[in-house]
Order: structure tokens, then sequence, then C-alpha cells
């Protein structure tokens, strides 16, 4: 049996944990994530609404005459009215398209459709087709995905597994090398009737269906068109019959009386907790479909010393009362995961302003019918009015707060981020993390009669994988726009924050008071321990000219000589630089590296293909001075500002590591319009480290 921490306390945990450690701020879930915001009245309702034939196939082409709601028994008049239909991914035209992971971040991707994929390791099985079987699910699964689709992977036992909400299929498969079941033994035979000793399991089984209550009762709060929760398990053997049964006094005689009553209690508790993923399940509209990796038989020809068909029969409840299906007793499951995504592919979105408008808090209830025969009708049963009062944050630190507890991207201000970490000099416990946030807000309509300022308040949380805040760094970005502008002005707010080595997830966060518009972009991020290996690598910036307005231009100055940009598309015209560097702790030796560059344009040809050579005397930070420093503050219009802000570079030379600056100016006159993949590879002695930065070049 593997050794693990307190598996009561831990499975139960993950409930919450598992799914929210993720935004690091679990606690204001419930309050930041209740759309919409109301105030004094109920305004619009809005509802996804999915129309399945008997095969469990959408049913296209209805209007909005086809659709008839009802709010607590009164007729509804349908205001807005959408069809939706999510087409199938479309494989790119080279695979480093597919699995490269983007450096930069951003919240402009449409969002069509929420996934949740919980893969139960508190109950799987270690037998080793299970896990090959697990495995190749959630893979398949992953491949469905589609653009506008946004998924996050939730583990129900170890919750430093999870993967926050994304849209890269790279990081979601990477969130499976951690897979590690085998919480549960199933080893113990008891529970086929109230004498036999209590089952060691049960605290795995109330632990998994707490997660799955969880997962649906945080998905009800969000704002999305369409949710789905796959849920990965061999199913829970509930047994209803111990905790329905009646029992006797209790006889001091009897040494086993308290782990019959536990045993009992814990059956209790996974009854009540089944009820209630049930009922939050068909309020907010979630359907869960479970899908059994144990294969045909099931749980049953996997294990034995118990009955575990009650775990079949869970997992068909489950689908049954939560409006998905199940995949089961099969070995081929790439069918069933077909029928998931074909029954999702096309909705339609109604709203309507309901004839009760009072916000008076109460519960209503909610009815959809289509004039179709044999129609199966999806919606949420019900939501609950506003109290009196509610509003929305007035302060800007109000609106961050809200905005950064979001699990899941704000998206009414555009954003685009890009960080790197480097080491800071002096300082060998802290790397600095760079960060680079482009904006595109709107220009305020007294622009159009002179200059005026604007301000942006950013807010930038560092959280570990478990969830742990580790920091926090707000300011303000004074954007001045020329007179006459009008339209969206772009310009990039530039920030830091300084962290120990490790990995975290960036929640960047902004405000546009004036616009009353806030926007969340996640990043990841992994800081090396620059100071204690032997070599190491930044990250890797890139810088442009003409670029965007960005403030403050000096903020990096003691870090690196050019101004970060969170762009990656550029004009043919543009001079594009890309900068990282490259360190070796001198208490072990310092030895020459070689960088090897290359760029592979989107017919998978190598465009660019050299390599340099840096030798040990350029490990030493020597001084730079390109220039002096550039105002903080961002001016608008035309007018480009160079990408240079330097002053000397402190020199590393007085702590252990010594560093050596590599800079590539990209051969634009060789790039034609296009999109392009930039990988430096790097090798320093047995130490090999990659970095890669999608590009794409305009045809202006």
């Amino acid at each position: 049996m593997k050794s693990r921490r307190n598996p009561f306390v831990y499975a139960t945990l993950a409930g919450v944990t598992a799914f929210l450690a993720v935004s690091g701020a679990w606690k204001v879930i419930a309050q930041s994530q209740q759309a919409p915001v109301f105030r004094s009245k109920v305004d619009l309702v809005q509802l996804e609404v999915s129309v399945l034939d008997k095969n469990r196939k959408p049913i296209r082409g209805l209007t909005k005459s086809d659709f008839a709601v009802s709010e607590d028994g009164r007729s509804q008049e349908v205001a807005i009215f959408k069809a939706i239909d999510v087409p199938d991914p479309e494989p790119p035209p080279v695979a480093w398209m597919r699995d490269i992971t983007p450096d930069v971040s951003t919240n402009e991707e449409k969002v069509t459709r929420l996934w949740v994929i919980a893969i139960d390791d508190a109950l799987i099985p270690t037998n080793p087709w299970v896990i090959k079987s697990s495995r190749k699910i959630v893979e398949d699964i992953i491949d469905k995905f589609g653009p506008q689709d946004l998924a996050t992977i939730v583990y129900t036992a170890d919750s430093r597994k999870a993967q926050d909400f994304t849209n890269d299929r790279t990081k979601l498969r990477a969130t499976l090398d951690h897979f590690n079941p085998g919480f549960a033994t199933w080893t113990n035979g008891g529970n086929d009737n109230l004498r036999l000793p209590v089952d060691s399991d049960l605290h795995f089984m109330i632990g998994s269906v707490a997660t799955v209550l969880n997962i649906v009762n945080t998905m009800k709060a969000l704002p999305n068109e369409r949710k789905g929760l796959i849920w990965v398990t061999p199913g829970v053997p509930l047994d209803s019959e111990v905790a329905m049964t009646p029992v006797k006094a209790p006889n001091p005689h009897d040494s086993n009386w308290d782990i019959v009553m536990g045993g009992q209690d814990a059956h209790i508790r996974l009854l009540q907790l089944t009820k209630e993923v049930f009922e939050t399940a068909r309020l907010a509209n979630v359907p869960v479909y479970p899908i059994d990796p144990c294969g045909l038989g099931g749980l049953a020809a996997m294990v034995g010393g118990r009955k575990p068909g009650r775990a079949m029969d869970h997992i068909l409840m489950t689908a049954a009362n939560t409006g998905g299906h199940a995949i089961v007793n099969t070995n081929d499951f790439t069918p069933g995961i077909e029928s998931i995504f074909d029954e999702n592919k096309s909705f339609y979105l109604i709203g309507y302003y309901p004839t009760n408008g009072n916000a008076d808090g109460t519960l209503r209830r909610l009815d959809v019918k289509v004039n179709r025969a044999g129609a199966d009708v999806r919606t949420r049963s019900s939501y609950y009015a506003p109290t009196p009062g509610e509003a929305a944050p007035k302060n800007s630190a109000a609106q961050l707060a809200t905005a950064v507890a979001a699990p899941i991207p704000v998206t009414d201000l555009p954003m685009r981020a890009a960080v790197a970490p480097f080491a800071i000099p002096g300082k060998g416990h802290l790397a600095a993390v760079t960060i680079a946030l482009g904006v595109r807000q709107p220009v305020p309509e007294s622009a159009a009669t002179g200059r005026i300022t604007v301000s942006t308040d950013l807010q930038v949380t560092a959280f570990t994988t478990e969830g742990d805040k580790k920091g926090s760094q707000r300011s303000i970005a004074k954007v001045v726009l020329r007179a006459g502008a009008k339209g969206d002005a772009d310009y990039e707010a530039l920030s830091r924050i300084d962290l120990p080595p490790g990995r975290y997830r960036l929640r960047l966060a902004a405000y546009h008071e004036s616009a009353g518009k806030a926007g969340t972009v996640m990043a990841d991020v992994l800081v090396p321990d620059f100071n204690r290996d032997s070599a190491s690598m930044s990250g890797v910036i890139i810088s442009a000219t003409p670029g965007r307005p960005s403030a403050p231009r000096d903020l990096f100055k003691e870090i690196v000589p050019i101004v970060p940009t969170a762009q990656r598309a550029f004009g043919a015209k543009d001079q594009v630089t890309a900068l990282f560097d490259l360190y070796q702790n001198a208490g072990r030796g310092v030895v020459p590296a070689r960088v090897a560059i290359r760029i592979t344009n989107s017919e998978n040809a190598t465009v660019v293909d050299e390599s340099q050579t840096l030798g040990t005397d350029r490990f030493v930070r020597a001084d730079s001075s390109q220039g002096s420093p550039a105002s903080s503050q961002i001016t608008g219009g035309s007018k480009s500002i160079p990408a240079v802000s330097s002053q000397p570079r402190p020199d590393l030379n007085a702590i252990a590591i010594r560093a050596a600056e590599f800079q590539y100016k990209l051969p634009m006159s060789r790039l034609t319009p296009g999109r392009f993949l930039l990988t430096f590879e790097v090798t320093i002695g047995e130490a090999v480290f990659r970095r890669d930065v999608l590009l794409e070049i305009r045809g202006d």
C-alpha cells in the first residue's frame, strides 16, 4: 500500500482545494461570481438551452417562435435568441502549432464551452490496464477540445496535480504526467451488512463525491454559455441499505459498536452528497458524464471482496439525474467520448426580461418547452433573484479583488501577458518575474477635445500550484492620449513581482475606471533556482521598435536593457529583438555555452538554423550604457518611443552566479508574412534548455 498523508482529511478537503486552489481565493468565489450583478430589479435572464432528439443528437434549425419560456408558471417574452453551433477542431497544418505552448497568455479568445475533467485518483484502482485506459480517455477528450473550449483538470484526492482553466492542450496533457491513483485499496470486504468492520476506503468515496459537488457548485456561478463535467471514475459503491437500516440501541458489550456506527454514518453522508450533486447539477444545467475506465465488467472485474456492482449503479444514477449519459461496460471509449461532444455541438441562447422584476431574493422556477414531439429540453431549472441593494464593487481595489478571485479569465478588458523570470543582482534567494501586460481599452469621449490622462489599476498575484498565495503587487499605469484619439487605445503596462524558486500561477488583473471595465489573464511561470543550480536560463523577452506605448519604461533597468512587449505580431519593417540570460554557479565551475537558433515556418520548413558559442569570458555581468532612462509615463498616438531603457547594469561578480546576456535580432527580411516558431536551444555542459516563441509577421 502506498504511503499517503492523512487520507480522510485530504480526500474530503480535495472537494474544495482541488478545484478552487487554482484561483487561490476560493473563499470569495461565492460572492464574486454571482452573475449578473443586480441593483434594484431583475435584469435580463439568460438561459443556455440544449434540445436533443431520442438519440441524444442536437435538434438544429429551431427559431425563436419554437420556444416557450415560463417563470413561476407565468409566460415570458423571449427578447434575445441565438443559435450556437460549435465547429469541430481543425488539425493544424504542422505539429508545432498544436504542441507548442504560446509564451503569451491572453483573455481575448472567445469561450463557448466550459469543461471540467475530474479524474478520480481517489478511487481508480492501480490495475495497469485501468491506469492506461484512464490516460487514454483523458487524452482523447483533450483532442476533442476546440479553440473556443476552456477546460480544467481536477483530481479528487491530490489537489496538487490540478490544472487551471486553459485552452492550451499541451498544459492539459502535461497534467496527466502526475496521474498516480491508488488511494483506495479495494481490499476491505466490509459493508455487506452492518455487523462487518467499517470499510477503510469510505473516506475516499466521500472525498470523491464531495469533489464533484464542489465542482458543480462552482460551475453554477460561472457565466459561461455551455458547461459540462466529465468524471473519469470507477464509480462509488454507495450502499443505501446500510444508510437506511435502523440500528438497535448500543450494546455496551459490543466492542465493534463505534465501527458499525461509523460505517453507517459514512454511507448516510455519501447518500446526502450524492443527492446534493443531482440537485445542484440540475439547477445549474451542468450535465455529468461519468466514464468508467475499468472497461468490460466495470469495477467488479478488477476487485473483489465487496459488492462492486453498486459502483456501476452509482455511475448510471449520476448520469441519469444530471442530464448526462454514462460510458460504461466497454473497452472502446471513443464512440462514447464522441457522443459527449456531439450533443454539445449545438444549443440555443435565450434571454428574457422577467415580468416579476422585483429584487426580492426569491427562488424563481423556470420551464422551457419547444414545439417538437419527443424533444428533450435541457436548461437550468431555476435561479435566485437578487436581494435588495446588491451592487457591483465601487472602488478599484474591490474590482481588482473580485477579478483576481474569478477562476476563469474576466474578458471585459482585452489583455495579453508575457512573463519571464530573471535573476536579481545580489538577491540569490529571489528572482524577478518581468511582466509585459498589453491592454486594449476604449478612448474616453473627452479625448476628442484635448490631451487627457487615464489611469489603469493593475494587480499581480502569485499562487503556488496548491493555491497558496505567495505575493501580490499593485500599481497604476498612467496613459496620456493625444487630442483627437478615438476608438481603442493599445498600450502596455509593465509590472514585476519577485518570487523564490518554484512553479507559480500568476493572476494578472486590470481595472479601467473611466470605462468601468475589468479584465484578468492567467500565466504560468517556472522560476529556476538561479543561485543554486549549476546552470540555468531565464525566460525570453521580446522587444520591438517602433513599439506600443509602455510604462514605466525604467522598471526593469537593473534586470534587462530593453523594454519587453507582449506583442507577437510584427510588421516586416519592425526591428524585433529577443533577449535572455544564461547563468552558471561559479562555485561549480564555468564552461562555454552553445546557443542554437532555429526559425520554422507554417509549412514546417526551417528558415533560420544557426548557432553561437558563448565563451567563459561572457559569463560576467558587464556594465551597459545604451541610453538614458525613459519617462515612466506613456504618450499615445503615432509617435514612436524607442524600445530602449537602460542604466549601468549591476555586476553579479560579487555573488555566486555568473550571467551572460544573449540578444538576437530577428532577420525580418528573411521572414515572409505568416506564422513562425522561434526556438532557442542552449547547452551548458550536460544541461540543455529550450525556449519557444510563437510569432506572426504581417504583410505591412
